[in-house]
Protein backbone atom coordinates (compact mmCIF):
# COMPACT_ATOMS: atom_id res chain seq x y z
CA UNK A 1 0.00 0.00 0.00
CA UNK A 2 1.51 3.54 -0.91
CA UNK A 3 1.50 6.33 1.06
CA UNK A 4 -0.61 8.11 -1.55
CA UNK A 5 -3.31 5.57 -1.05
CA UNK A 6 -3.86 6.62 2.74
CA UNK A 7 -4.27 10.45 1.95
CA UNK A 8 -7.61 10.87 0.55
CA UNK A 9 -8.42 14.19 -1.92
CA UNK A 10 -11.43 14.95 0.65
CA UNK A 11 -9.12 15.55 3.91
CA UNK A 12 -6.74 18.48 2.88
CA UNK A 13 -5.89 19.34 6.27
CA UNK A 14 -4.05 15.90 6.52
CA UNK A 15 -2.94 15.74 2.98
CA UNK A 16 -1.01 18.93 3.79
CA UNK A 17 0.31 17.25 7.14
CA UNK A 18 1.39 14.67 4.96
CA UNK A 19 3.50 16.62 2.27
CA UNK A 20 5.12 18.48 5.20
CA UNK A 21 6.21 14.96 6.54
CA UNK A 22 7.46 13.46 2.99
CA UNK A 23 9.36 16.13 2.35
CA UNK A 24 11.27 16.43 6.04
CA UNK A 25 11.97 12.30 5.74
CA UNK A 26 15.28 10.90 6.13
CA UNK A 27 15.38 7.64 3.75
CA UNK A 28 17.87 5.56 5.92
CA UNK A 29 15.90 6.58 9.08
CA UNK A 30 16.08 2.96 11.88
CA UNK A 31 13.70 1.59 13.80
CA UNK A 32 14.70 1.19 17.55
CA UNK A 33 16.95 -1.73 17.94
CA UNK A 34 15.16 -5.28 18.53
CA UNK A 35 15.49 -6.29 22.16
CA UNK A 36 17.05 -9.68 23.06
CA UNK A 37 14.90 -12.48 23.89
CA UNK A 38 16.34 -14.64 26.74
CA UNK A 39 15.83 -18.03 27.84
CA UNK A 40 12.69 -16.70 30.28
CA UNK A 41 10.65 -15.54 27.66
CA UNK A 42 7.50 -17.13 26.84
CA UNK A 43 5.11 -16.03 23.43
CA UNK A 44 6.66 -14.35 20.43
CA UNK A 45 10.79 -14.15 20.56
CA UNK A 46 12.89 -12.51 18.21
CA UNK A 47 15.76 -15.29 17.23
CA UNK A 48 16.82 -13.53 14.02
CA UNK A 49 20.41 -13.07 15.42
CA UNK A 50 20.95 -16.50 15.92
CA UNK A 51 19.14 -17.87 12.91
CA UNK A 52 21.60 -16.55 10.48
CA UNK A 53 18.95 -14.29 8.49
CA UNK A 54 20.65 -11.55 6.78
CA UNK A 55 18.18 -9.78 4.47
CA UNK A 56 17.38 -5.95 4.09
CA UNK A 57 14.99 -4.65 2.17
CA UNK A 58 15.76 -2.27 -0.95
CA UNK A 59 13.24 0.07 -1.81
CA UNK A 60 15.05 2.60 -4.07
CA UNK A 61 13.84 5.26 -2.09
CA UNK A 62 16.36 8.37 -3.19
CA UNK A 63 13.98 11.28 -2.61
CA UNK A 64 12.48 11.02 -5.56
CA UNK A 65 9.00 10.45 -4.28
CA UNK A 66 8.44 7.64 -6.39
CA UNK A 67 5.21 5.62 -5.80
CA UNK A 68 6.66 2.53 -5.67
CA UNK A 69 8.76 2.49 -2.85
CA UNK A 70 7.08 2.83 0.40
CA UNK A 71 5.08 -0.70 0.14
CA UNK A 72 7.48 -2.86 0.89
CA UNK A 73 6.92 -6.84 0.19
CA UNK A 74 6.12 -10.25 1.21
CA UNK A 75 7.52 -13.59 1.83
CA UNK A 76 7.24 -17.45 2.97
CA UNK A 77 8.00 -21.02 3.95
CA UNK A 78 8.04 -23.70 2.04
CA UNK A 79 9.96 -27.19 1.97
CA UNK A 80 11.52 -26.55 -1.53
CA UNK A 81 14.12 -29.65 -1.14
CA UNK A 82 11.58 -32.10 0.67
CA UNK A 83 13.99 -32.53 3.82
CA UNK A 84 10.92 -32.13 5.73
CA UNK A 85 11.81 -28.79 7.62
CA UNK A 86 10.46 -25.39 6.28
CA UNK A 87 13.15 -23.18 4.38
CA UNK A 88 12.29 -19.11 3.67
CA UNK A 89 11.34 -17.22 0.74
CA UNK A 90 11.96 -13.00 1.17
CA UNK A 91 11.05 -10.83 -1.75
CA UNK A 92 13.13 -7.83 -2.65
CA UNK A 93 11.89 -5.03 -4.27
CA UNK A 94 14.85 -3.11 -5.75
CA UNK A 95 17.15 -0.37 -7.09
CA UNK A 96 14.84 2.97 -8.82
CA UNK A 97 16.05 5.41 -10.46
CA UNK A 98 18.51 7.79 -7.97
CA UNK A 99 19.45 5.04 -5.93
CA UNK A 100 23.30 4.70 -4.74
CA UNK A 101 23.22 1.01 -5.31
CA UNK A 102 22.27 -0.49 -9.05
CA UNK A 103 22.23 -4.10 -7.82
CA UNK A 104 21.26 -6.23 -8.76
CA UNK A 105 18.94 -6.64 -5.43
CA UNK A 106 17.32 -10.13 -5.61
CA UNK A 107 15.12 -12.13 -3.95
CA UNK A 108 16.21 -14.63 -1.66
CA UNK A 109 16.36 -18.37 -0.69
CA UNK A 110 17.10 -19.12 2.90
CA UNK A 111 17.71 -23.00 3.18
CA UNK A 112 16.61 -24.26 6.75
CA UNK A 113 19.46 -26.43 8.39
CA UNK A 114 17.77 -27.18 11.81
CA UNK A 115 17.66 -25.91 15.27
CA UNK A 116 16.12 -22.30 13.53
CA UNK A 117 19.50 -21.61 11.35
CA UNK A 118 19.21 -20.63 7.99
CA UNK A 119 21.84 -20.60 5.31
CA UNK A 120 21.45 -18.21 2.11
CA UNK A 121 21.13 -20.93 -1.00
CA UNK A 122 19.89 -18.44 -3.76
CA UNK A 123 22.83 -18.20 -5.97
CA UNK A 124 22.84 -22.51 -6.25
CA UNK A 125 18.99 -22.83 -6.33
CA UNK A 126 18.91 -19.96 -9.44
CA UNK A 127 15.75 -19.18 -7.78
CA UNK A 128 16.72 -15.07 -7.07
CA UNK A 129 13.97 -13.11 -9.11
CA UNK A 130 14.89 -9.20 -10.05
CA UNK A 131 11.15 -8.34 -10.19
CA UNK A 132 10.76 -5.44 -8.06
CA UNK A 133 8.80 -7.70 -6.03
CA UNK A 134 5.12 -7.19 -4.32
CA UNK A 135 4.86 -10.69 -3.09
CA UNK A 136 5.21 -14.71 -3.52
CA UNK A 137 3.29 -18.09 -4.05
CA UNK A 138 5.04 -21.11 -3.06
CA UNK A 139 2.75 -24.18 -4.15
CA UNK A 140 3.34 -26.99 -6.71
CA UNK A 141 1.78 -25.53 -9.70
CA UNK A 142 2.88 -28.95 -12.05
CA UNK A 143 2.25 -31.43 -9.49
CA UNK A 144 4.97 -33.24 -9.47
CA UNK A 145 5.36 -32.80 -5.70
CA UNK A 146 8.09 -30.07 -5.56
CA UNK A 147 6.97 -26.51 -4.62
CA UNK A 148 7.42 -23.82 -7.16
CA UNK A 149 8.22 -20.60 -6.35
CA UNK A 150 6.20 -17.56 -8.45
CA UNK A 151 7.01 -13.81 -7.39
CA UNK A 152 4.85 -11.02 -8.89
CA UNK A 153 4.91 -7.03 -8.21
CA UNK A 154 6.18 -3.93 -10.48
CA UNK A 155 8.21 -5.60 -13.53
CA UNK A 156 7.39 -9.02 -15.21
CA UNK A 157 6.57 -11.62 -12.67
CA UNK A 158 8.92 -14.53 -12.58
CA UNK A 159 7.48 -18.28 -12.24
CA UNK A 160 10.23 -20.83 -11.15
CA UNK A 161 9.75 -24.54 -11.90
CA UNK A 162 11.59 -26.80 -8.92
CA UNK A 163 13.96 -29.14 -10.16
CA UNK A 164 13.59 -31.51 -7.62
CA UNK A 165 17.57 -31.63 -7.22
CA UNK A 166 17.17 -28.24 -5.46
CA UNK A 167 17.70 -26.01 -8.28
CA UNK A 168 14.90 -24.47 -10.01
CA UNK A 169 14.29 -23.01 -13.58
CA UNK A 170 13.01 -20.08 -14.66
CA UNK A 171 9.58 -21.05 -16.56
CA UNK A 172 7.78 -17.92 -17.19
CA UNK A 173 7.63 -16.82 -20.43
CA UNK A 174 7.26 -20.62 -21.28
CA UNK A 175 4.45 -21.25 -18.74
CA UNK A 176 2.43 -18.29 -19.98
CA UNK A 177 2.61 -15.79 -17.16
CA UNK A 178 4.96 -13.16 -18.18
CA UNK A 179 3.05 -9.93 -17.45
CA UNK A 180 4.34 -6.32 -17.17
CA UNK A 181 1.76 -4.65 -14.99
CA UNK A 182 2.49 -4.00 -11.65
CA UNK A 183 1.02 -6.99 -9.43
CA UNK A 184 -0.18 -6.41 -6.05
CA UNK A 185 -2.01 -9.24 -4.60
CA UNK A 186 -1.75 -12.94 -5.68
CA UNK A 187 -3.32 -16.48 -5.10
CA UNK A 188 -3.70 -20.20 -6.01
CA UNK A 189 -6.98 -22.64 -6.27
CA UNK A 190 -8.22 -25.00 -8.46
CA UNK A 191 -11.65 -23.08 -9.08
CA UNK A 192 -12.49 -25.02 -12.12
CA UNK A 193 -12.20 -28.52 -9.93
CA UNK A 194 -9.88 -29.92 -12.65
CA UNK A 195 -7.57 -30.82 -9.90
CA UNK A 196 -4.47 -28.17 -10.36
CA UNK A 197 -3.55 -25.00 -9.54
CA UNK A 198 -5.03 -21.76 -11.62
CA UNK A 199 -3.68 -17.97 -10.87
CA UNK A 200 -5.56 -15.30 -9.77
CA UNK A 201 -3.07 -12.33 -10.08
CA UNK A 202 -4.71 -8.94 -8.97
CA UNK A 203 -2.99 -5.82 -10.19
CA UNK A 204 -2.51 -2.00 -8.22
CA UNK A 205 -2.11 0.76 -10.82
CA UNK A 206 -1.18 1.72 -14.16
CA UNK A 207 2.39 3.21 -12.96
CA UNK A 208 5.86 2.70 -14.78
CA UNK A 209 9.05 5.53 -14.69
CA UNK A 210 7.48 7.48 -17.22
CA UNK A 211 4.42 7.85 -15.06
CA UNK A 212 5.87 9.21 -12.22
CA UNK A 213 4.82 12.22 -11.15
CA UNK A 214 4.78 14.31 -7.94
CA UNK A 215 1.85 16.13 -5.71
CA UNK A 216 2.84 19.41 -4.48
CA UNK A 217 1.00 20.85 -1.85
CA UNK A 218 2.05 24.10 -0.54
CA UNK A 219 4.35 24.79 1.25
CA UNK A 220 5.84 21.67 0.71
CA UNK A 221 7.80 20.71 -2.72
CA UNK A 222 6.41 17.47 -3.32
CA UNK A 223 4.47 14.47 -1.97
CA UNK A 224 3.96 10.49 -3.26
CA UNK A 225 0.47 11.14 -4.99
CA UNK A 226 -2.78 9.31 -4.09
CA UNK A 227 -3.56 6.54 -6.17
CA UNK A 228 -6.23 8.15 -7.50
CA UNK A 229 -3.99 10.05 -9.62
CA UNK A 230 -3.12 6.98 -11.23
CA UNK A 231 -5.71 4.47 -13.15
CA UNK A 232 -6.33 0.98 -11.70
CA UNK A 233 -5.01 -1.94 -13.60
CA UNK A 234 -7.71 -5.21 -13.83
CA UNK A 235 -6.37 -8.01 -12.57
CA UNK A 236 -5.78 -11.87 -14.34
CA UNK A 237 -6.76 -15.30 -14.15
CA UNK A 238 -4.84 -17.66 -15.76
CA UNK A 239 -6.59 -21.42 -16.07
CA UNK A 240 -3.86 -24.33 -15.37
CA UNK A 241 -4.01 -26.18 -18.65
CA UNK A 242 -2.48 -28.85 -16.69
CA UNK A 243 0.37 -29.45 -19.53
CA UNK A 244 2.82 -27.18 -17.11
CA UNK A 245 1.36 -23.94 -18.99
CA UNK A 246 -1.49 -21.31 -18.35
CA UNK A 247 -4.27 -19.55 -20.46
CA UNK A 248 -5.43 -16.10 -19.79
CA UNK A 249 -9.32 -16.67 -18.97
CA UNK A 250 -10.01 -13.42 -17.43
CA UNK A 251 -13.48 -12.57 -18.97
CA UNK A 252 -14.40 -15.59 -20.13
CA UNK A 253 -14.46 -16.88 -16.31
CA UNK A 254 -16.67 -13.13 -15.55
CA UNK A 255 -13.32 -11.45 -14.03
CA UNK A 256 -14.71 -7.74 -15.60
CA UNK A 257 -14.68 -5.88 -12.82
CA UNK A 258 -11.50 -2.80 -13.72
CA UNK A 259 -12.16 -0.66 -11.00
CA UNK A 260 -10.13 -2.25 -8.45
CA UNK A 261 -6.55 -1.75 -7.40
CA UNK A 262 -5.48 -5.14 -5.64
CA UNK A 263 -3.69 -5.57 -2.44
CA UNK A 264 -4.74 -8.31 -1.03
CA UNK A 265 -6.75 -11.51 -2.11
CA UNK A 266 -7.76 -14.78 -1.13
CA UNK A 267 -9.69 -17.93 -2.29
CA UNK A 268 -12.23 -19.27 0.13
CA UNK A 269 -15.50 -21.31 -0.05
CA UNK A 270 -17.46 -18.72 1.74
CA UNK A 271 -20.77 -20.15 0.71
CA UNK A 272 -20.44 -23.24 1.29
CA UNK A 273 -21.08 -24.48 -2.28
CA UNK A 274 -18.22 -26.89 -2.46
CA UNK A 275 -15.66 -24.71 -4.52
CA UNK A 276 -13.56 -21.80 -4.30
CA UNK A 277 -14.89 -18.25 -4.61
CA UNK A 278 -12.12 -15.34 -4.30
CA UNK A 279 -11.99 -11.93 -2.25
CA UNK A 280 -9.98 -8.56 -3.63
CA UNK A 281 -9.25 -6.33 -1.58
CA UNK A 282 -8.40 -3.20 -3.18
CA UNK A 283 -6.69 0.18 -1.96
CA UNK A 284 -9.47 3.12 -1.76
CA UNK A 285 -11.81 1.75 -4.44
CA UNK A 286 -14.67 -1.16 -3.75
CA UNK A 287 -13.63 -4.52 -2.35
CA UNK A 288 -14.66 -7.45 -5.25
CA UNK A 289 -16.22 -10.78 -3.92
CA UNK A 290 -16.30 -13.07 -7.16
CA UNK A 291 -18.80 -15.68 -6.16
CA UNK A 292 -17.74 -19.08 -8.25
CA UNK A 293 -20.34 -20.49 -10.76
CA UNK A 294 -18.47 -23.25 -12.38
CA UNK A 295 -19.89 -25.94 -14.10
CA UNK A 296 -17.66 -28.75 -15.36
CA UNK A 297 -15.83 -27.83 -18.48
CA UNK A 298 -16.88 -24.12 -18.09
CA UNK A 299 -15.10 -21.70 -15.20
CA UNK A 300 -17.59 -18.88 -14.67
CA UNK A 301 -17.62 -16.33 -11.42
CA UNK A 302 -19.97 -13.70 -10.54
CA UNK A 303 -20.12 -10.43 -9.17
CA UNK A 304 -21.60 -10.38 -5.50
CA UNK A 305 -19.34 -7.90 -3.80
CA UNK A 306 -22.02 -5.40 -3.27
CA UNK A 307 -24.80 -8.08 -2.08
CA UNK A 308 -22.48 -9.93 0.00
CA UNK A 309 -21.53 -6.59 2.03
CA UNK A 310 -17.73 -6.66 1.10
CA UNK A 311 -17.98 -3.52 -1.08
CA UNK A 312 -17.41 -1.03 1.56
CA UNK A 313 -17.17 -0.81 5.73
CA UNK A 314 -20.22 -0.53 7.60
CA UNK A 315 -19.75 3.23 7.05
CA UNK A 316 -20.58 2.66 3.79
CA UNK A 317 -16.74 3.91 2.54
CA UNK A 318 -14.04 2.21 1.01
CA UNK A 319 -11.05 1.31 3.04
CA UNK A 320 -7.03 1.50 2.05
CA UNK A 321 -7.29 -2.17 2.32
CA UNK A 322 -3.77 -4.50 2.51
CA UNK A 323 -3.86 -7.84 4.52
CA UNK A 324 -6.57 -9.97 4.52
CA UNK A 325 -7.37 -14.07 5.89
CA UNK A 326 -10.24 -16.19 6.70
CA UNK A 327 -11.45 -18.19 9.63
CA UNK A 328 -14.08 -18.84 11.73
CA UNK A 329 -14.16 -17.14 14.78
CA UNK A 330 -17.39 -17.50 16.19
CA UNK A 331 -17.53 -21.50 15.69
CA UNK A 332 -20.65 -21.54 13.69
CA UNK A 333 -18.49 -23.34 10.45
CA UNK A 334 -18.27 -20.38 7.95
CA UNK A 335 -15.41 -17.99 7.06
CA UNK A 336 -15.05 -15.06 8.50
CA UNK A 337 -12.72 -12.56 6.66
CA UNK A 338 -10.03 -9.92 8.01
CA UNK A 339 -8.97 -7.17 6.35
CA UNK A 340 -6.53 -4.47 7.18
CA UNK A 341 -5.87 -0.99 6.92
CA UNK A 342 -4.34 2.08 7.33
CA UNK A 343 -4.32 4.59 10.56
CA UNK A 344 -7.49 5.68 11.54
CA UNK A 345 -9.43 3.12 9.32
CA UNK A 346 -9.69 0.39 11.72
CA UNK A 347 -9.30 -3.00 10.45
CA UNK A 348 -12.26 -4.62 9.71
CA UNK A 349 -13.61 -7.58 10.56
CA UNK A 350 -16.83 -8.65 7.79
CA UNK A 351 -18.50 -11.72 9.92
CA UNK A 352 -20.28 -14.39 7.57
CA UNK A 353 -23.77 -15.49 8.01
CA UNK A 354 -23.23 -18.99 6.55
CA UNK A 355 -24.70 -18.12 3.08
CA UNK A 356 -21.55 -15.72 1.49
CA UNK A 357 -23.70 -12.64 3.68
CA UNK A 358 -21.23 -10.61 5.01
CA UNK A 359 -21.45 -8.18 7.93
CA UNK A 360 -18.79 -5.70 9.16
CA UNK A 361 -18.76 -6.03 12.93
CA UNK A 362 -15.19 -4.67 13.49
CA UNK A 363 -16.93 -2.35 16.30
CA UNK A 364 -18.97 -5.00 17.66
CA UNK A 365 -16.49 -7.73 17.86
CA UNK A 366 -14.27 -5.02 19.43
CA UNK A 367 -11.28 -4.92 16.48
CA UNK A 368 -11.91 -1.48 15.50
CA UNK A 369 -11.38 -0.25 19.24
CA UNK A 370 -7.65 -1.66 19.10
CA UNK A 371 -6.72 -0.88 15.86
CA UNK A 372 -7.88 2.52 15.08
CA UNK A 373 -4.24 3.96 15.10
CA UNK A 374 -3.07 1.06 13.93
CA UNK A 375 -1.11 0.98 10.40
CA UNK A 376 -2.42 -2.39 9.54
CA UNK A 377 -0.53 -4.60 6.74
CA UNK A 378 -0.05 -8.39 7.49
CA UNK A 379 -2.45 -10.70 9.20
CA UNK A 380 -2.72 -14.16 10.31
CA UNK A 381 -5.41 -16.01 12.32
CA UNK A 382 -3.86 -18.43 14.53
CA UNK A 383 -4.75 -20.51 17.75
CA UNK A 384 -2.33 -18.66 20.46
CA UNK A 385 -3.22 -20.53 23.94
CA UNK A 386 -4.81 -23.70 21.60
CA UNK A 387 -8.10 -22.97 23.27
CA UNK A 388 -9.90 -23.98 20.25
CA UNK A 389 -10.48 -20.86 18.86
CA UNK A 390 -8.68 -18.82 16.45
CA UNK A 391 -7.07 -15.51 17.59
CA UNK A 392 -4.80 -12.63 15.29
CA UNK A 393 -1.50 -11.02 14.93
CA UNK A 394 -1.79 -7.87 12.85
CA UNK A 395 1.57 -6.41 11.35
CA UNK A 396 1.82 -2.81 11.49
CA UNK A 397 4.03 -0.17 10.00
CA UNK A 398 3.72 3.37 8.43
CA UNK A 399 5.18 4.60 5.49
CA UNK A 400 7.31 7.63 6.71
CA UNK A 401 10.31 8.16 8.64
CA UNK A 402 9.50 11.38 10.27
CA UNK A 403 5.54 10.84 10.99
CA UNK A 404 6.02 11.48 14.76
CA UNK A 405 7.16 14.90 13.97
CA UNK A 406 3.40 15.82 12.83
CA UNK A 407 1.05 13.34 14.49
CA UNK A 408 1.98 12.31 17.82
CA UNK A 409 -0.39 9.26 17.86
CA UNK A 410 1.81 8.09 15.42
CA UNK A 411 5.60 6.37 14.50
CA UNK A 412 7.05 4.89 11.47
CA UNK A 413 7.97 1.82 13.15
CA UNK A 414 4.68 0.02 15.26
CA UNK A 415 4.10 -2.59 17.37
CA UNK A 416 2.69 -6.09 16.18
CA UNK A 417 -0.53 -7.04 17.41
CA UNK A 418 -1.75 -10.02 18.99
CA UNK A 419 -5.48 -10.27 19.73
CA UNK A 420 -6.83 -12.81 21.94
CA UNK A 421 -10.72 -14.66 20.96
CA UNK A 422 -12.96 -14.88 23.83
CA UNK A 423 -14.15 -17.98 21.96
CA UNK A 424 -17.10 -16.21 20.82
CA UNK A 425 -15.57 -13.81 18.34
CA UNK A 426 -14.67 -10.77 20.32
CA UNK A 427 -10.63 -9.87 20.29
CA UNK A 428 -8.38 -8.12 23.13
CA UNK A 429 -5.09 -7.34 23.72
CA UNK A 430 -3.00 -10.48 24.80
CA UNK A 431 -0.79 -8.46 27.13
CA UNK A 432 2.50 -9.53 28.21
CA UNK A 433 2.20 -13.33 27.27
CA UNK A 434 2.43 -12.36 23.87
CA UNK A 435 6.02 -12.64 24.32
CA UNK A 436 9.04 -9.94 24.20
CA UNK A 437 8.44 -9.73 20.76
CA UNK A 438 5.26 -8.05 20.84
CA UNK A 439 7.16 -4.84 22.43
CA UNK A 440 9.50 -3.84 19.63
CA UNK A 441 9.01 -1.98 16.77
CA UNK A 442 9.36 -2.50 13.45
CA UNK A 443 8.23 -1.37 10.03
CA UNK A 444 6.16 -3.95 9.56
CA UNK A 445 4.46 -5.11 6.10
CA UNK A 446 4.31 -8.85 5.48
CA UNK A 447 3.64 -11.68 8.10
CA UNK A 448 4.38 -15.85 7.17
CA UNK A 449 3.54 -18.20 9.90
CA UNK A 450 5.02 -21.80 9.93
CA UNK A 451 5.59 -24.40 12.93
CA UNK A 452 9.44 -24.43 12.32
CA UNK A 453 10.32 -26.32 14.99
CA UNK A 454 7.19 -28.78 15.15
CA UNK A 455 6.18 -28.03 18.48
CA UNK A 456 2.59 -27.83 17.44
CA UNK A 457 2.90 -23.88 17.74
CA UNK A 458 3.17 -21.68 14.96
CA UNK A 459 5.97 -19.11 14.50
CA UNK A 460 6.41 -16.08 12.61
CA UNK A 461 8.77 -14.07 9.59
CA UNK A 462 8.23 -10.36 9.27
CA UNK A 463 9.20 -8.43 6.31
CA UNK A 464 10.01 -4.98 6.78
CA UNK A 465 10.50 -1.87 4.03
CA UNK A 466 13.57 -0.79 3.75
CA UNK A 467 15.09 -2.80 6.98
CA UNK A 468 15.57 -5.62 8.20
CA UNK A 469 13.57 -9.29 8.12
CA UNK A 470 12.83 -10.85 11.22
CA UNK A 471 12.37 -14.56 11.91
CA UNK A 472 9.92 -14.81 15.21
CA UNK A 473 9.99 -18.36 17.44
CA UNK A 474 6.87 -18.51 19.64
CA UNK A 475 8.42 -20.47 23.17
CA UNK A 476 6.84 -22.20 25.40
CA UNK A 477 4.97 -25.32 24.82
CA UNK A 478 0.66 -25.68 24.47
CA UNK A 479 -1.73 -22.90 25.89
CA UNK A 480 -3.32 -22.09 29.23
CA UNK A 481 -4.04 -24.73 32.07
CA UNK A 482 -2.28 -27.30 29.61
CA UNK A 483 -4.29 -27.04 26.47
CA UNK A 484 -3.06 -29.38 23.80
CA UNK A 485 -2.86 -29.38 20.01
CA UNK A 486 -3.18 -31.53 16.64
CA UNK A 487 -1.41 -31.38 13.31
CA UNK A 488 -2.41 -31.95 9.96
CA UNK A 489 -0.42 -32.93 6.93
CA UNK A 490 -2.95 -33.58 3.56
CA UNK A 491 -1.68 -35.38 1.03
CA UNK A 492 -3.28 -35.64 -2.36
CA UNK A 493 -2.39 -37.87 -5.63
CA UNK A 494 -2.88 -36.06 -9.03
CA UNK A 495 -2.12 -32.49 -10.06
CA UNK A 496 -2.70 -30.48 -6.84
CA UNK A 497 -0.71 -32.62 -4.20
CA UNK A 498 -0.60 -30.45 -1.55
CA UNK A 499 -4.59 -30.69 -1.56
CA UNK A 500 -4.74 -26.81 -1.56
CA UNK A 501 -9.03 -26.03 -1.38
CA UNK A 502 -9.42 -28.69 1.17
CA UNK A 503 -11.91 -28.14 3.72
CA UNK A 504 -11.29 -29.87 7.49
CA UNK A 505 -13.25 -30.58 10.38
CA UNK A 506 -12.06 -31.56 13.69
CA UNK A 507 -14.48 -32.91 16.45
CA UNK A 508 -12.47 -33.19 19.72
CA UNK A 509 -13.93 -32.19 23.19
CA UNK A 510 -17.76 -31.84 22.33
CA UNK A 511 -17.00 -29.54 19.27
CA UNK A 512 -16.28 -29.07 15.81
CA UNK A 513 -13.34 -26.40 14.24
CA UNK A 514 -13.23 -25.63 10.38
CA UNK A 515 -10.01 -24.97 8.00
CA UNK A 516 -9.40 -24.68 4.75
CA UNK A 517 -6.16 -24.54 3.01
CA UNK A 518 -5.64 -21.99 0.91
CA UNK A 519 -3.16 -20.96 -1.34
CA UNK A 520 -2.25 -17.57 0.13
CA UNK A 521 -3.11 -15.07 2.74
CA UNK A 522 -2.09 -12.17 4.76
CA UNK A 523 -0.45 -9.51 2.46
CA UNK A 524 1.71 -10.80 -0.34
CA UNK A 525 2.94 -14.06 1.61
CA UNK A 526 2.68 -17.79 2.06
CA UNK A 527 2.60 -20.14 4.93
CA UNK A 528 3.16 -23.82 6.31
CA UNK A 529 0.78 -25.80 4.30
CA UNK A 530 0.03 -27.67 7.31
CA UNK A 531 -3.19 -27.50 9.66
CA UNK A 532 -2.96 -26.43 13.27
CA UNK A 533 -5.48 -27.07 15.38
CA UNK A 534 -5.87 -25.83 19.33
CA UNK A 535 -7.78 -29.32 21.09
CA UNK A 536 -8.22 -27.79 24.84
CA UNK A 537 -8.29 -30.46 27.28
CA UNK A 538 -8.71 -33.02 24.72
CA UNK A 539 -6.51 -35.88 24.43
CA UNK A 540 -7.69 -36.60 20.79
CA UNK A 541 -9.41 -35.76 17.86
CA UNK A 542 -12.41 -37.60 17.79
CA UNK A 543 -13.00 -37.46 14.50
CA UNK A 544 -11.08 -35.51 10.95
CA UNK A 545 -13.69 -35.02 8.19
CA UNK A 546 -11.73 -33.69 4.95
CA UNK A 547 -13.64 -32.44 2.08
CA UNK A 548 -10.92 -33.16 -0.32
CA UNK A 549 -10.76 -29.95 -3.28
CA UNK A 550 -12.53 -31.85 -5.87
CA UNK A 551 -15.51 -32.40 -3.32
CA UNK A 552 -14.49 -35.99 -1.97
CA UNK A 553 -15.49 -36.91 1.33
CA UNK A 554 -13.36 -38.16 3.69
CA UNK A 555 -12.78 -39.08 7.67
CA UNK A 556 -10.08 -40.47 9.35
CA UNK A 557 -9.57 -40.72 13.34
CA UNK A 558 -9.52 -40.71 16.14
CA UNK A 559 -6.34 -39.36 16.22
CA UNK A 560 -3.72 -38.43 18.94
CA UNK A 561 -3.03 -35.03 20.42
CA UNK A 562 0.27 -33.47 20.42
CA UNK A 563 1.67 -34.38 17.35
CA UNK A 564 1.03 -34.19 13.35
CA UNK A 565 -0.56 -36.62 11.23
CA UNK A 566 -0.37 -37.19 7.73
CA UNK A 567 -3.65 -37.65 6.11
CA UNK A 568 -3.46 -38.99 2.56
CA UNK A 569 -6.29 -39.23 0.12
CA UNK A 570 -8.01 -42.55 -0.67
CA UNK A 571 -6.49 -43.81 2.89
CA UNK A 572 -9.18 -42.95 5.04
CA UNK A 573 -12.65 -43.92 5.26
CA UNK A 574 -16.52 -42.70 3.55
CA UNK A 575 -18.79 -40.96 5.86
Amino acid sequence: MTVTGRFRSDRPATRLAWALLAASCAPDDRPPAAPGGGEADRGFVDVTERSGIRFRHVNGASGRMYFIETNGSGLGFFDYDRDGDLDLYLVQGGALPGYPDPGPHTSRLWRNDGGLRFTDVTAQAGCGATVYGTGCLLGDYDGDGWPDVFVYGWGSSALYRNRGDGTFADVTRAAGVADSRYAGAAAWGDFDRDGDLDLFVGNYVKWTLDLHRTCAVPPAEQSYCHPDVFDPEPGILYRNDGDGTFTDVTFQAGIVRRDGKAFGAIASDVDDDGDLDLFVANDSTPNFLYRNDSTPGELLFVDVSDAAGVSYDSNGRTQACMGVDFADIDGDLDSDLVVTNLAMEPNALYVNDGRGVFSDESHERALARVSLIDFGWGVRFLDFDCDGDDDLVVLNGHLHAGVVRHDASQKYAQRARLLLNDGRGRFAPAGAEAGSYFDEFVVGRGLATADLDDDGDLDLAVSTNAHEARLVERTGRGGRGGNRWIGLALASSGRNPDAIGARVDVVAGGRTQRRELRGGASWASWHDLRLLYGLGPAAQADLVRIRWPRGELEEFGPLEADRYHRLVKGQGRRP
